[in-house]
């Protein structure tokens, strides 16, 4: 298939385009900056923040399948622009696939997007939405819900492995003594994914899922935050995380990125299994860790 990535140069991206190059896909990624894109495929000019640009880029190629990565990341502080990016990007995209003939698109939303208060979430239960992320995920998947496109939504959990927020506000972190800390009691759970099981959903997804599809992505068991965090300590050879109570956390990192470190929320993955065959190369942290690390450090 020819498929165009949005967000091929991100963290998930580029294990989805590492994988889909693997399995003989034609991949283009959508690049503000022509350079950016992974190597092996095809740089399209387009941004999502210009509809103009996305339907020049979207039918310069007439892909089989778009597969949308990115997205303003829960991190970010400015909600106006999360909701231009995440909602309003959407919206102009899905138009530009409509208007070219495209067919199939793939959605990474998440599962992520308010306290749980530790609930097993399935598919067919409505996800909590607290976030300006969250919120901004949910009206994504109802453009495309909405649209004429034959879409498939994927929620992964938190997604880790070696780059991403892992890297960045894990290990680096943890490697700085005295200056990481867990928020709250760290016993809420967290439901973890490692980066390439997540992406050998997406592309399932789009060789296979069947139309109108929402799959949940996340490891076969769940883990809590200070678990996680402490596991990685002891890979890395560092001492144990600090705790920190969530109104500093609040004050330090912003409300929505406080409150989504202390969610609590136990997802299910069995309808991603029957859906598309799919089997994680790493169903726990026990495995997932200490590769993420080794990939980081060698």
């Amino acid at each position: 298939m020819v498929i165009l990535v949005t967000g091929g140069s991100g963290f998930l991206g580029q294990a989805v385009c590492k994988e889909l190059l693997a399995r003989d896909h034609a991949v283009a990624v959508l690049v503000r900056t022509p350079g950016s894109e992974p190597l092996g495929t095809t740089p399209v000019p387009g941004d999502l923040t210009d509809a103009d640009s996305l339907t020049a880029a979207v039918r310069s190629l007439t892909p089989d399948c778009v597969i949308h990565l990115a997205a303003e990341i829960g991190t970010q502080r400015n909600p106006r622009k999360i909701y231009d990016v995440n909602v309003h990007g959407m919206r102009r995209l899905v138009a530009a696939c409509e208007s070219a003939g495209v067919r199939r698109m793939v959605f990474v939303s998440t599962v992520v997007t308010g306290e749980a208060h530790g609930a097993v979430l399935t598919e067919d239960l409505p996800v909590p939405v607290h976030t300006a992320y969250g919120r901004s995920k949910h009206e994504g998947e109802q453009i495309l819900h909405e649209s004429t496109l034959d879409g498939v939504v994927i929620r992964p959990g938190h997604i880790y492995g070696p780059g991403g927020w892992f890297l960045s506000e894990i290990v680096t972190r943890l490697r700085q003594p005295g200056r990481f800390v867990v928020v709250g009691d760290g016993t809420n759970m967290w439901d973890v994914v490692h980066v390439d099981d997540v992406a050998q959903a997406v592309i399932g997804a789009a060789e296979k899922a069947t139309p109108g599809t929402v799959l949940h992505c996340v490891a076969d068991e769940g883990v809590t935050q200070y678990e996680f965090v402490a596991r990685t300590a002891r890979e890395l050879g560092v001492g144990a995380p600090r705790r920190s109570p969530l109104w500093l956390a609040r004050l330090v990192m912003g409300d929505g990125p406080a409150k989504t470190v202390v969610r609590s929320a136990r997802t299910c993955n069995a309808k991603l299994k029957t859906e598309l065959g799919w089997t994680p190369r790493y169903p726990t942290i026990e495995t997932g860790i200490p590769a993420a690390v080794a990939a980081i450090t060698r």
